[in-house]
C-alpha cells in the first residue's frame, strides 16, 4: 500500500492487521465473555490486548512478517516486523495515545518514547519545529539498554528495522470504528499517517445472542434465553442452572 506520506505497507498485511484488530474487539472478545459467563466485565478493556496479542502470535509468524513478544515493565505486548518495509508495528488505542502526547508531566519513558528516539529520532513533525528544546525523562540515559531488552528477540533474528510505525484504533460497543497507522517523532508528533478503515470489514456477529451495537451487559442472561421450566428452576433455585433448559436465541 503506497502513500504520500511514505508509510509503504504490503496491501495484504494491512488487511490482515485491520481484520485482527477487528476480530479481537469484536467475535473474540464476545465468545470469551460468553464462554466465562461473566456478569460483569471490569476487565474487557485489558483482556481485549491478550486476545490481540493471541492472534497477532497465531496469524504472523513467517519470515515476511513475524510476531514477537517482549515486555516492559509488567505489561507484556506483541510487536510485528514486516521484512519488506523493515517497519516495526506497535498498537495502542486513539485515547490512550492522546494522552501520552498530551502528559508534559511525565518523568519516565514510555516505550513509544523509546522506539521513537531509537528507530525515528531523524523525523520532525510540524509541532516539533516550534519547540526548542525535545522533553528529557529521568530515564533517558538508560535507552540503550532499554532498547535492547525491548528488540532483544528481534536482534538474535538479526532483523533490520527501519522505521517504527503505531496503529491506531478506536472502538465502541464490540465494534471497531477506525483504524490507521501513523508514523510519530521523538515528541509524540505525528509526521506521516495512513488511514486503513476502508479494511474494516462490518459483518453480523457471528456469536449467538449478540448483534451489532448491543452490549451483552444489557441482557443478564448473556444473550441466552431460558426455557419456562429452566425459568422455573431458577426462581426456584438461583444457584442451580441446568444446561438442558437453555437455547439459544
Amino acid at each position: 500500500m503506497k502513500n504520500s506520506n511514505g508509510i509503504d505497507v504490503d496491501a495484504k498485511v494491512v488487511k490482515e492487521i485491520v481484520g485482527i484488530v477487528n476480530d479481537s474487539i469484536g467475535d473474540r472478545i464476545k465468545e470469551d465473555v460468553r464462554k466465562q459467563r461473566l456478569r460483569t466485565q471490569n476487565s474487557t478493556p485489558t483482556r481485549i490486548w491478550d486476545l490481540l496479542n493471541t492472534s497477532l502470535c497465531e496469524h504472523f509468524e513467517s519470515d515476511d512478517c513475524m510476531s514477537y513478544i517482549t515486555k516492559r515493565g509488567p505489561w507484556q505486548m506483541v510487536m510485528l516486523f514486516e521484512k519488506k518495509s523493515g517497519f516495526l508495528f506497535t498498537f495502542m488505542r486513539e485515547k490512550r495515545f492522546a494522552q501520552l502526547a498530551q502528559d508534559s508531566k511525565r518523568k519516565n519513558m514510555h516505550y513509544l518514547d523509546m522506539l521513537t528516539r531509537h528507530l525515528n529520532s531523524d523525523l520532525q513533525g510540524s509541532q516539533n519545529q516550534m519547540s526548542l528544546f525535545e522533553k528529557r525523562f529521568n530515564d533517558q540515559d538508560q535507552l540503550q539498554e532499554a532498547i535492547d531488552k525491548l528488540l532483544k528477540d528481534l536482534h538474535k533474528d538479526d532483523a533490520i528495522i527501519q522505521r517504527h510505525i503505531l496503529v491506531l484504533f478506536e472502538s465502541s460497543h464490540y465494534v471497531l470504528n477506525s483504524v490507521r497507522a501513523v508514523m510519530i517523532d521523538s515528541n509524540l508528533d505525528i509526521v506521516a499517517e495512513v488511514d486503513w478503515s476502508e479494511h474494516i470489514v462490518a459483518e453480523e456477529s457471528t456469536i449467538v445472542g449478540y448483534t451489532s451495537g448491543t452490549s451483552v451487559m444489557d441482557s443478564p442472561t448473556r444473550g441466552l434465553k431460558l426455557t419456562k421450566k429452566a425459568a422455573e428452576r431458577k426462581r426456584t433455585n438461583p444457584l442451580k442452572e441446568s444446561k438442558e433448559g437453555v437455547k439459544a436465541k
